[in-house]
């Protein structure tokens, strides 16, 4: 039964989506389409906008340069961090440590990343 993977598509990434995926012709389609496009769409805001609350989960693949961009922006933000906390040597090799090739964006990337979802969230 596809029951409980509906309900966590809508609680997630909203009705619009489940409706898409519901005209879709198959699971490819789905996949390649509309997961795809909605998930990596290049927008930094995209990362903040999932519809549903709930547990706090952690996923076992590598960021996107994307969602590393968000979730930065995010403890930055949350936890008043400083924006050039991301050229630390110890954050530096918390991030990379198993995965050199860890895409951590500058300090300056940071700052303009915390303007644009501030700018985002006050419109």
């Amino acid at each position: 039964s596809t029951g409980n993977m509906r309900k966590h598509v809508k609680a997630c990434w909203g009705e619009e989506i489940l409706q898409m995926a519901d005209q879709a012709r198959n699971a490819k389609e789905v996949h390649g389409k509309i997961v795809k496009n909605f998930l990596r769409n290049g927008s930094i805001t995209t990362a903040f906008e999932c519809k549903g609350k709930g547990k706090v989960t952690y996923s076992h693949h590598q960021h996107t340069r994307t969602e590393t961009r968000a979730e930065i922006v995010r403890w930055v933000c949350k936890n008043l961090r400083p924006f050039e906390i991301v050229k630390d040597r110890g954050f530096q090799s918390l991030m990379k440590m198993g995965r050199p090739e860890y895409y951590i964006p500058s300090p300056s990337t940071v700052s303009w990343d915390v303007r644009l979802v501030f700018t985002k969230t006050r419109q």
